[in-house]
């Protein structure tokens, strides 16, 4: 689900990095033609800087050899955005570095000198390649996501940032990286205290004597805890402009009613366990749990 990205059928813009005068100006023309808009940018460092003040749809970089500056610029694109398709310019002779320009992240490429049209064919499928919106879908007034994942707190970084490239792209950056705090505090908090039933001082025991991992694997084997599962799902309420976020674990649930009146109105001085709770609700006060404490909502505004 891509709540909040644009249609494919609306205008793009382009960005291009690229020193050669002639192949930004193919690039325009095609792209004018179409109706997309161009930024241009001559180096890397202008580009990526340009790439974050601009957020464009697609990016088109040389590969600026032999330095392998644009190879780099990749890798900066796709941690930052890797929902962002980035096309590479390339030149006879240098498959090597071309294969590793799409390793680090890049969709296609295109050999230069530009001909039109193999130009317009990876650009359609870069452009078919973005993230279409649900606003688009005429009759859709509610769309959910359901993502099921295991007790294992190696993967919940990665599970939340696919969730939020999943979900909540279209959030400005700033609302994105809140937004990606309280999901990973709250996700982990469903794997460890939830589903493992870790207390915190057990967790903090264990990582002071560098034995976090083995407390973890015991846990995920133990009949007791083993199969759990951590469920998130996701709401989107095309009307109200609203995403909605639920996390339930297997678990027997937590106390929260006094750990949520301490966690809101102050941060509490030597109990790390409920910083979590009072960072979650400082950039999204909704925060509710359920009666037995093993499921939590809240809720980011779109609008």
């Amino acid at each position: 689900m891509m709540a909040t990205t644009c249609s494919r059928t609306q205008a793009r813009t382009l960005l291009v990095v690229a020193s050669n005068a002639d192949t930004q100006t193919v690039i325009l023309e095609h792209a004018r033609a179409k109706g997309y808009s161009v930024i241009s940018a001559a180096t890397p460092a202008l580009g990526f800087s340009t790439f974050d003040m601009t957020q464009p749809d697609i990016v088109i970089t040389d590969l600026f050899l032999p330095e392998q500056d644009g190879i780099n610029l990749v890798k900066q694109i796709h941690e930052r955005r890797p929902s962002c398709p980035i096309v590479l310019l390339t030149d006879t002779g240098h498959d090597e570095s071309t294969l590793e320009g799409l390793r680090a992240g890049a969709l296609d490429y295109v050999q230069q000198p530009i001909h039109e049209e193999a130009f317009a064919q990876v650009l359609q499928r870069a452009i078919h390649s973005l993230p279409v919106s649900v606003d688009d879908a005429p009759g859709v007034e509610r769309l959910e996501y359901v993502l099921v994942m295991g007790s294992d707190p190696s993967f919940v970084e990665s599970t939340v940032n696919w969730l939020v490239q999943g979900t909540a792209m279209g959030l400005m950056e700033a609302r994105q990286l809140h937004l990606r705090a309280a999901l990973q505090e709250l996700v982990m908090n469903a794997v460890e205290h939830g589903c493992l039933e870790l207390r915190y001082s057990e967790k903090i025991e264990a990582m002071a004597k560098d034995q976090y991992d083995e407390l973890v694997q015991r846990r995920r084997q133990d009949a007791r805890f083993r199969g759990r599962r951590v469920t998130i799902r996701t709401i989107y309420d095309k009307g109200q402009q609203m995403l909605t976020y639920q996390i339930a674990d297997e678990g027997k649930g937590f106390n929260w009613k006094s750990r949520v009146k301490s966690g809101f109105d102050v941060c509490p001085p030597g109990d790390a366990s409920g910083r979590g709770i009072f960072l979650v609700h400082s950039f999204f006060p909704d925060i509710a749990y359920n009666d037995k404490g093993n499921e939590v909502m809240f809720t980011v505004p779109l609008a």
